[in-house]
This record gives structure tokens, C-alpha cells and sequence, in this order.
């Protein structure tokens, strides 16, 4: 196959080569990646309603036991389906394990479909250049949106789900959504919903308060204490919140990391904490702009990178049949928290 880049990327997960059966995906826009992994793992399903069928591995969970890939890759669904492996990783530690699966692959010995949903990987990766020369796989790269493309993926989902604006709306609309795709998606999804049998127009006041509603959540209270490294606050605004999915929480969570991530690159190329925060989009909620500042200086790319493993492990732990997903989620705050001290 090749690396794929560019235009060449919506074709491919438009339509995927069957020939190909393991698959890198890697860039700096994360949502990106896993929104196209998303894509992938449900193309390689089909109609396939076996919901053991794929496997996920984290970074450290290969690294603990490396055959555990390549084991996952040839075993067979439980309903006869196909077996899908997704592979998360941001360092290369799992290299190796990935590199061998590769070439099982290559071989025709493992009958899975192979994910790997990677980090920045610069064109002289190892993994890279491996993927992009092998003959039943490919290594695809996403780089960020920009505003005309954010803007036409945005329209072009509201039409989908049949969400009409007023004519001083859709600007509101398009200025509040965030810059990362997955968080912008779930935004437009909730508008769909309200909008859904609406009978009129979304109109600015509707726009304004659906995302304010958002910011006074108890679940952004918490998450903003475990960003500002109070453990015990944190814990204690989710145990007020009444019936909570655990899941709901940690995703929560990973919004506000996304919300950081961006303050934390706009700080590294030269702005100030405080006009970082004035640019997030959607904006800061007036009353968490200076904690936010303050959350941007302390959160290192290495320390957000950390809370990303440890958020991402939580979540796959908490949706094991009978997981206590309110304590997994408690107990990722906490260590969510104390990465801001460490």
C-alpha cells in the first residue's frame, strides 16, 4: 500500500481496500484518528452483532505481555465473525509487538484486522515507514482542520440530522463549536436532539443557552477541581451528582484535557495563559477563565499525555460487564489530580 494523506484520506475511509487488513492511523489531530479508527472498526465488523469481536489494547497493556497482540489478531470472533484488534499507543514501547503483528499480516497467518491509533508520528517513524511499505496494509495521516473544513464538516452534519438555523444562528453556531472533531460532533448531535420535532428554527437564544447549560454542569465542576489538582473536590461534586454514569464522567474529564491541550499549545507557541484561554472555542465560561489560566501553566504536554493513558484505560475498564464504573471513575479523578503535583 502507501501513506495516505490529504484528500486521498476521505476516500480511503469512504471506502476501504479490503486488500488492506492492517491499518496505522497517527497525526497531531487526535480526534481525527479516532474518529477514523471509529470508521474502520465499524466497516471491518459489517453486520456483525458479536460484541466481543474487537479488542482493545492500550501501550501498556502490550507492553506487559507482547504476545498479547499478535494472540488477539489470530483468534477467531466467538460468532465465526471477523476479529478486530485496535491498538492505542503514543510512545514505542509497543513497537516491536505492532511491527510483528505486521508481518503475520504480511504472511497471511492472522486473520483479524489490525488498528493502530497513534500519536505524532513524523514520516520517519519506524512504524510509518513499515505500514506504509507493506502490501495489505497502510498508514494513514491526519493533520488539523481548517476553518473552511471545520466549518463544511459542521453544516454538513447539521443537515444530516435535519437541524435548521435562523439567519443569525448559524454564525453562533460555527463560532461556539470546538476545534476538536469528536467534542464538536457530540455538540451537534445534542442540537440535533433538541431540534428534533422542534417545528422552527434553532435560533441564537437556543444556541446560547445549550452551551452554557454545559459549563454549569456538576460534571464540568469536577472536572475542573480534578484539573486544578483537588482530589477530594473532585470525588465529592461526582458523588453529588445523583444516578451517575461513570462513563458520562471520564468523558467529561477528557473534554476538559482537550480543553487544556489546546490552551497548552497556544502557550507554547507564544500566548499568554490568559489570551490562550480567551481564544478556546467554544469560549470559557466567564467564571472559569482564570482557573482554566491558571490549569494551562501547570499541565505539561507529557503530564496531558499521561492523563490521556489513564483516561482511555479507565474508560475500557469501566465498560467490562459488571465494572463499578462510579468508583473506576472516582478513582481516575483522583489520579487525574495527582498529576498536576507530580
Amino acid at each position: 500500500m502507501t501513506k495516505i494523506t490529504g484528500a486521498g484520506v476521505r476516500r480511503f475511509l469512504d471506502k476501504p481496500d479490503k486488500n488492506v487488513r492492517a491499518v496505522l492511523l497517527h497525526g497531531p489531530n487526535e480526534s481525527f484518528v479516532h474518529e477514523a479508527a471509529q470508521r474502520l472498526a465499524a466497516w471491518a465488523l459489517g453486520k456483525s452483532d458479536d460484541p466481543y469481536a474487537t479488542t482493545k489494547l492500550g501501550e501498556d497493556d502490550i507492553k506487559r505481555d507482547g504476545a498479547r497482540l499478535a494472540d488477539a489478531l489470530a483468534a477467531q470472533s466467538l460468532l465465526g465473525g471477523p476479529a478486530i484488534v485496535w491498538a492505542r499507543i503514543n510512545g514505542k514501547s509497543a513497537d516491536t509487538a505492532i511491527l510483528g503483528a505486521l508481518e503475520s499480516v504480511e504472511r497471511g497467518e492472522a486473520g483479524g484486522y489490525l488498528i493502530v491509533e497513534a500519536g505524532d508520528l513524523g514520516s520517519s517513524a519506524e512504524l510509518v515507514k513499515a505500514f506504509s511499505a507493506a502490501t495489505n496494509a497502510a498508514a494513514v495521516a491526519f493533520y488539523d482542520e481548517t476553518e473552511a473544513e471545520r466549518a463544511q464538516f459542521a453544516r454538513a452534519l447539521a443537515n444530516e440530522l435535519k437541524i435548521a438555523f435562523a439567519p443569525d444562528a448559524e454564525e453562533v453556531f460555527l463560532a461556539a463549536l470546538p476545534n476538536d472533531r469528536g467534542l464538536a460532533r457530540q455538540e451537534i448531535e445534542k442540537l440535533g436532539l433538541f431540534a428534533h420535532n422542534l417545528d422552527r428554527p434553532l435560533t441564537a437564544a437556543d444556541l446560547e443557552s445549550l452551551l452554557v447549560s454545559q459549563n454549569e454542569s456538576a460534571l464540568d465542576a469536577a472536572s475542573l477541581a480534578a484539573a486544578q489538582g483537588r482530589a477530594a473536590d473532585a470525588v465529592e461534586a461526582l458523588a453529588r451528582i445523583d444516578a451517575l454514569s461513570g462513563v458520562s464522567a471520564l468523558r467529561a474529564l477528557l473534554r476538559r484535557m482537550h480543553q487544556l491541550r489546546e490552551a497548552r499549545a497556544l502557550i507554547d507557541a507564544g500566548a499568554s495563559a490568559s489570551d490562550a484561554v480567551a481564544k478556546l472555542r467554544p469560549p470559557v465560561f466567564w467564571k472559569e477563565r482564570d482557573a482554566v489560566a491558571a490549569q494551562a501553566r501547570l499541565w505539561t504536554a507529557k503530564k496531558l499525555a499521561a492523563a490521556y493513558d489513564l483516561l482511555w484505560a479507565a474508560e475500557l475498564r469501566s465498560k467490562t460487564a459488571g465494572a463499578p464504573q462510579e468508583l473506576i471513575a472516582a478513582d481516575a479523578y483522583r489520579s487525574v489530580a495527582k498529576l498536576v503535583a507530580g
